[in-house]
């Protein structure tokens, strides 16, 4: 069988980045939907999708020269209303005349959810796809999921950027279609170095179009175009003698995506930078410039490294590296003057001045200011820190540090660059000769933060503490103004903050109850609202545990195990619900936890409707097996509690499967619903007890054993 091959690209203004990335994937779904679910193709084509900022290309192989013929099902009006007398009434008449239907008789009732509607198989002859592609493929690029659109000249036709041209091509040859106003050709438009416009040039095939892009640099697929850049990267640096640049996954994402002949090259800058901190010229060109600083051992270079857009020719390659390299170092220069300025102006004040300034700074509308929220810190703070027994040297280092957090908000260096926040703190505090670990928390209390694909938490207590405080106020804080997020929008990053909290309890394992959080705070806090605070901290509770439970997921532990342990959890100790369920994830198929799981739905489906009885007179227990499962309870119950409190399950777990044996037997021999009321209510209260006692570990019904 003859097959083909489809080649589209459609050119395009510079496209955001992000686009980039994900038209590809999108077209490439559109396409396999038509291909398999609209025209029906016996055999999948290969589909491969790229894009660069000024193209998106697709390339189909193994395309039939036509389409198979296929039948179709069309579904007409209800029977209820297409007859008349036994022949066809007005609305099965039109359907008729549609879908070109001379025999009724062919016509054929068919239940549906809402009733019986009338249908007709109807032949569809197989059509060229060629054309079937050419017909449809201007529909495919309206349904691109585009984040952003804009229109020029037809309202209709909408994309990121105007497009420009497209090129279209069916076995070699132009297959031509129209996108608005744009018809499209056998030509593609590549950019000449020293040029204000593109060249066109024909193409006359694959090889030919991989051969016109290759010689003008341009890489299409973005890993190529990625692993291009960074092995650029990683030799220009030797070349300085510096280390290889830290970035994260964005970053170099977005470089990708700004670029589709990448030509990186080294520049540099004026030494006297150097006395400004690195971290803050890091950010002037990362952030700002999308360049990467370079260093050696830690200690900043006055080198930088830059990906240009270009592909110069031999004969320019010299005159444009070094008009590039001069460009870039002359922007890079005024953003460093401006860096420079601002740390030397903030530099002349002292941190009581910008301490006093955070009183002009809003946090939120009905929240004060972030002098305010300071104060709330510096409470709740002190309050998690006598509840951890946190010993007097940290709570005092606390005390300073809460009134510090937020004074760099006031500062020239964050208002102008914004992601120095915490950063430019630590530094201004140092130079201030506040300690070490004063300063370092001011930085960490922002943490979790991902930098250079690492995940970093506050290193100490102090910085876990300050950052713990922060986030629970800013969650609870909106929880009182019941804005809590709905559906996909979070715009006060609420959930990126309960997260942050729920990793540093993780990771420093501390055992504090958020319910006594939440109490403290809103019995502390915004008195005069008359809140009602148990509704608060209900919402406040269920967003926890939802982002606990997530959290939880996303580290591979399974449903079953997260709902068996947080069913019976109410006080929000999470730490202590992680080490059940990470007991119950490597245990949950021991012999020992299944037989438990057994009684607990045993015990449960006696009792379920009588939970409220929970008291039980020893006095009317008479028969031997209820004797000796009481006196087998106490003593589990004794020996259990404490293992319970040190974190031993498996020990635990072992002394609770003590009951198994007991409590079968008081079912085989016990009869619990008996007609003496005294005598069931005890029995009753006894289950309850060791029902009840067992969910203090875990819901053993919700495991899937």
């Amino acid at each position: 069988m003859t097959v083909s091959e489809y080649l589209l690209e459609i050119g395009s203004g510079e496209l955001p980045y992000d686009e980039v990335r994900r038209i590809p994937e999108a077209l490439k779904n559109i396409l396999q939907n038509f291909f398999e679910n609209e025209i029906m193709l016996n055999e999948k084509p290969d589909i491969d999708a790229f894009s660069t900022p000024r193209r998106v290309f697709v390339l189909i192989k193994g395309l039939p020269l036509k389409s198979p013929d296929r039948e179709v099902e069309i579904i007409g009006p209800p029977v209820s209303i297409s007859y008349h007398g036994g022949v066809p009434a007005p609305p099965l008449l039109q359907f008729m005349k549609k879908n070109e239907i001379s025999d009724y008789k062919k016509i054929y009732p068919l239940n549906q959810k809402k009733g019986v509607y009338t249908a007709y198989k109807k032949r569809i002859k197989g059509l060229p796809v060629r054309d079937l592609l050419t017909a449809n493929i201007p529909r495919f690029i309206k349904k691109i999921p585009f984040r952003k659109t804009m229109f020029w000249l037809d309202k209709e036709i909408r994309y990121p950027r105007p497009v420009l041209w497209i090129l279209s091509i069916f076995d070699g040859k132009s297959a031509p279609f129209n996108f608005g106003d744009i018809k499209s050709s056998d030509r593609t438009y590549i950019a000449e170095p020293l040029a204000y416009k593109m060249k066109s040039v024909k193409i006359s095939g694959l090889e030919d179009y991989f051969n016109v892009l290759s010689s003008a640099g341009i890489i299409l697929k973005n890993a190529d175009r990625k692993k291009y850049i960074e092995t650029g990267i990683k030799l220009l640096s030797k070349k300085v003698n510096a280390d290889m640049p830290e970035y994260d996954d964005d970053f170099i994402d977005e470089i990708t995506g700004l670029t589709e002949a990448p030509y990186p090259v080294i520049c540099g800058f004026d030494e006297k930078f150097l006395s400004v901190p690195g971290e803050l010229l890091s950010v002037v060109m990362r952030k700002h410039q999308r360049f990467f600083p370079l260093s050696k051992n830690g200690g900043l270079l006055p080198y930088f490294a830059a990906v240009a857009d270009a592909n110069p020719a031999p004969s320019v390659k010299e005159s444009l590296e070094k008009n590039i390299k001069s460009g870039y170092s002359k922007v890079l220069t005024a953003r460093l003057a401006d860096a420079e300025f601002f740390f030397k102006e903030d530099s002349k004040k002292k941190l009581s001045h910008f301490v006093e300034e955070t009183k002009n700074i809003l946090f939120y509308q009905g929240l004060g200011s972030y002098f305010d929220k300071t104060e709330r810190i510096r409470q709740l703070g002190i309050f998690i820190a006598r509840k951890l027994n946190f010993p007097s040297g940290i709570l005092s280092d606390f005390k300073t540090a809460s009134g510090l957090l937020k004074f760099d908000l006031a500062t020239h260096a964050v208002y102008e660059f914004p992601e120095m926040q915490g950063i430019m703190g630590r530094i201004y505090a140092e130079a201030s000769k506040e300690s070490a670990e004063v300063s370092l928390a001011i930085e960490e209390h922002y943490y979790p933060v991902l930098k250079a694909k690492k995940k970093l938490l506050p290193s100490n207590d102090l910085s876990a503490l300050c950052s713990l405080s922060d986030k629970l106020d800013t969650v609870l804080s909106f929880v009182m103004l019941k804005k809590l997020p709905t559906g996909e929008s979070d715009p006060f990053y609420l959930r990126r903050a309960m997260i942050g909290v729920i990793e540093i309890i993780l990771d420093k394992k501390y055992k504090i109850n958020l319910s006594d959080v939440c109490d403290f705070y809103f019995n502390e806090f915004f008195k005069e609202r008359r809140l009602n605070t148990e509704e608060l901290k209900t919402a406040f509770m269920n967003f926890a545990f939802v982002r606990f439970k997530n959290h939880l997921l996303s580290g591979g532990y399974k449903s079953d195990e997260i709902t068996a342990v947080l069913t019976a959890e109410i006080t929000g100790d999470f730490y202590t619900s992680f080490l059940k369920i990470d007991f119950l994830s490597k245990f949950k198929k021991h012999e020992e936890i299944f037989e438990l799981s057994q009684v607990y739905k045993r015990i449960n489906n006696i009792t379920y409707k009588f939970s409220e009885i929970v008291g039980f007179d020893e006095s009317r227990l008479i028969m031997q097996e209820e004797i000796r499962l009481a006196a087998v309870f106490k003593s589990v119950q004794k020996n259990t509690v404490p293992l319970l409190k040190a974190g031993d399950y498996a020990s635990a777990a072992d002394e609770m499967h003590k009951l198994t044996h007991p409590v079968n037997g008081f079912f085989d021999g016990v009869m619990v619903l008996t007609e003496d009321e005294e005598v069931k209510n005890s029995r009753l209260g006894l289950l309850n007890n060791v029902l009840n006692f067992l969910k203090s570990f875990c819901d053993f019904s919700s495991l899937d054993l």
